[in-house]
């Protein structure tokens, strides 16, 4: 928690920065360290500390954050991530304003695997700083994976429907709604940390379990997105379907029968 706020104290912006504390029924004491770090903060930062409530889960607990957010941008960082840059949350603000067209914009990220001593960040493979991404792209798996790097527009945030957060959502989610309103941006530049704990809701579970957990909510996207997705969504399951059950076609069985060194020298050259 020190390194979540610090990562936020440390940012450089012309704009002003109001940091809604929205602590879900906490029981150790985050909720005092938080008011101390704010106590010693540059008074330049808001503190909005929202009243104490009963456990809501973190889905009702993000709908009154974002309730509490009546600025130009809402950016997010959970508990336990952290920005990694002081100017994180300029460069976002800084495209958005010169991309009106992009309802939100998330940045590249470290990937830490904490309990294995590991990281990751995913390579760049385009020629441009920034990428354009539609909901039809995500509808076909998750390419955002984090809350934590994500900029929205207040104006977008204040549109989300109310019973968005009667559903189990997260980051997947909240892009492709965004992306109803035009084309999210991803950019090149790496400003943030996204911490992965074995113990984690998501990462405690293997590659099949979480491909299930997947196919569980996919439905019930596509029909809160109106079934305009669903072709996409519909490869998207096949896909999760192969990686729980197998690939039972000709060309799976035979991937199945190669050897692993094989089929990573085909990736190599393949890409």
């Amino acid at each position: 928690m020190p390194q979540t706020l610090g990562s936020i104290l440390m940012q450089k912006s012309d704009c002003e920065i109001e940091i809604i504390v929205a602590d879900d029924a906490s029981t150790d004491n985050t909720q005092s360290v938080i008011k101390d770090i704010a106590s010693k903060a540059d008074h330049s930062i808001k503190f909005n500390f929202l009243p104490g409530a009963p456990n809501l889960g973190y889905v009702k607990n993000y709908k009154r954050a974002f309730e509490a957010c009546d600025g130009d941008y809402v950016a997010v960082i959970e508990g336990d991530d952290y920005w990694t840059q002081e100017d994180h949350l300029e460069r976002q603000v800084r495209f958005l304003e010169a991309h009106a067209e992009c309802p939100m914009s998330f940045n590249r990220h470290v990937r830490l695997w904490v309990d294995q001593n590991r990281e990751e960040i995913i390579p760049w493979k385009q020629d441009s700083d920034y990428q354009h991404i539609t909901t039809e792209e995500l509808a076909l798996g998750n390419k955002i994976g984090n809350l934590s790097c994500c900029v929205f527009r207040g104006d977008c945030v204040r549109k989300l429907r109310p019973e968005l957060f009667d559903m189990e959502i997260a980051d997947w989610m909240l892009g492709m709604v965004m992306g109803q309103y035009g084309p999210i941006a991803y950019l090149k530049d790496v400003t943030s940390a996204y911490r992965i704990h074995s113990n984690g809701q998501w990462s405690c579970m293997d590659e099949q379990q979480q491909a299930q957990a997947v196919l569980n909510i996919i439905d019930i996207y596509d029909k809160f997105l109106d079934y305009k997705y669903t072709a996409h969504f519909a490869l998207h399951k096949k896909r999760l379907n192969v990686c729980i059950y197998g690939d039972k076609s000709f060309r799976g069985r035979i991937k199945k029968l190669t050897p692993p060194f094989i089929r990573n020298a085909y990736r190599k050259l393949r890409d």
